[in-house]
């Protein structure tokens, strides 16, 4: 939980200080179907995944831009959600593509994932199926969870609860100066993938 100490407050300064619109941002026109909100979650997009000191991130902000949730993942998880940013496929299918291809033809639909809870130090993720009628909840890694919302264009939605618990975590001190960084320039120990 430490490592997030700083690494927020410039992040922070990046993505809000004049970014350009989300990576992620929704396009009404391509949502393969209207999910509503769960009561408690905030809708959140994917801003960038990043390289920092403590390894890459995948960097969550609400559509008002206010507010940040950084994920620390893995460097393969971190390309393949890069890959599904700039809507790039390998010639032979990747994890995730591979498991949108069962999904599919076994007649399953993602249709949003939910972020909801921190233990220790580990994100607790979950995905939602649907098949005919039925929707079924399966536990599963954030990081491979938002991979998998972005190639199906499903929402991602983060526990209130849990911005809240890191809004606290993360408050700067009164007297602590942020200073402004923008993408171009940011702070040492943060390149955008």
């Amino acid at each position: 939980m430490r490592r997030l100490a700083g690494t927020v407050l410039a992040l922070s300064a990046v993505l809000l200080v004049g970014t350009p619109a989300l990576a992620s941002d929704p396009d009404p026109k391509l949502t393969a179907l209207s999910v509503k909100k769960p009561k408690g979650y905030v809708e959140m997009f994917v801003a960038a995944v990043i390289t920092t000191d403590g390894g890459p991130a995948v960097v969550l902000q609400d559509a008002d831009k206010r507010r940040l949730l950084p994920i620390w993942v893995g460097m393969n998880e971190a390309h393949a959600i890069q890959l599904r940013l700039e809507n790039k496929r390998f010639a032979r299918p990747l994890t995730h593509d591979l498991l949108d291809a069962v999904l599919s033809r076994l007649g399953g639909e993602l249709v949003k994932i939910h972020v909801s809870d921190l233990r220790g130090d580990t994100f607790i993720g979950t995905i939602f199926v649907k098949r005919n009628s039925e929707v079924v909840g399966l536990d599963a890694r954030p990081s491979d969870s938002i991979a998998l919302a972005l190639g199906n264009r499903a929402p991602i939605f983060v526990a209130e609860e849990l911005l809240v618990e890191m809004d606290e975590e993360e408050a700067p001190a009164e007297e602590e100066i942020v200073p402004e960084y923008s993408l171009e320039h940011p702070p040492e120990g943060i390149t955008t993938m």
